[in-house]
């Protein structure tokens, strides 16, 4: 999924404490140890799906140069999707290293990251060959579930990137034209199949998750929000094909662009979910 950048300037602007998607620090004097530990979260964020760094005090030569360097020191990758920016926190401004997603493979360290402080005590930042992702506040070494979460964000950009191509495609093509719409007339001819596995891969539970894994911390929501929100908006197969599919025989399915319109619209209205469910539950209640 693309970064949204304003959300993430918005976090990294308000944030009072270090999440998945937020790495706080004090300041940057561009020691050594300052690099390591900024490149470690660069990686951990990148991998994670992107987040911000933001820095409460004075920073010293953070430009993007110099953090292309330091990616090419110690991890040996061509990764650019970073920016250095500023915000306004507190009334005052701070610098903000904003970190797109890793998209083509996590970023491994192809160099130990060892440091000695001003108290000449040794720090290991990072060893040779780990990939680390965000837990929670913290940047560490990848999990299993790190992996599996990379692959399934991976699956679903490249299943993103394939249905656009096939409507720039269309919408492109020269000479006659075919109009493609997705229907439940069980009458409307039909051209070609999408498989529904393809097209609408998630049951409610991985809605859940899915969707849970990409809201803010702190913040999750539940079968019944799911619910209250088809219910509120009227989504099924017949309103929103491209959001829902009910196969013969199971239970509906649904896309990715319901889980992008889903969190869209906890992004545009974070109370968004609790209308939904105080709706449906006052109509349930009402019947």
């Amino acid at each position: 999924m693309p970064i949204r950048t304003d959300a993430l300037l918005r976090r990294a602007a308000e944030a009072q404490r270090a999440s998945k998607r937020v790495a706080l620090r004090d300041r940057f004097d561009g020691g050594e140890g300052d690099w390591m530990e900024l490149i470690k979260d660069v990686v951990a964020l990148a991998n994670s799906d992107g987040g911000v760094i933001v820095f409460a005090g004075a920073v010293t030569g953070l430009t993007r140069a110099a953090i292309r360097g330091a990616l090419a020191r110690y991890a040996r990758t061509d990764f650019d999707d970073f920016d250095v920016v500023e915000v306004s926190r507190n009334g005052h401004g701070a610098a903000v290293v904003l970190v797109g997603p890793a998209d083509d493979a996590p970023i491994a360290f192809t160099a130990e990251g060892r440091y000695v402080d001003s108290a000449a005590r040794e720090h290991v930042a990072f060893t040779r060959g780990a990939v680390y992702f965000r837990h929670g506040a913290k940047s560490g070494p990848a999990t299993n579930e790190d992996l599996r979460a990379y692959v399934d964000r991976r699956v679903r950009s490249l299943r993103r990137r394939w249905f656009g191509d096939i409507r720039r495609v269309m919408s492109k093509a020269e000479g006659p034209q075919v109009a493609v719409r997705l229907t439940s007339d069980p009458e409307a001819p039909v051209y070609g199949q999408i498989d529904a596995d393809v097209s609408h891969p998630y049951r409610q539970k991985e809605v859940v998750r899915e969707v849970n894994a990409r809201l803010p911390d702190g913040v999750a929501i539940t079968p019944y929000d799911v619910l209250s929100v088809r219910r509120v908006h009227g989504i099924d197969e017949e309103t929103q094909p491209d959001f829902a599919h009910t196969p013969k025989f199971g239970t509906t399915q649904y896309s990715d662009a319901f889980l992008d319109w889903l969190v869209a619209q906890y992004e545009r209205d974070p109370e968004f979910f609790a209308a939904a469910k105080t709706e449906y539950s006052g109509s349930r209640r009402r019947r």
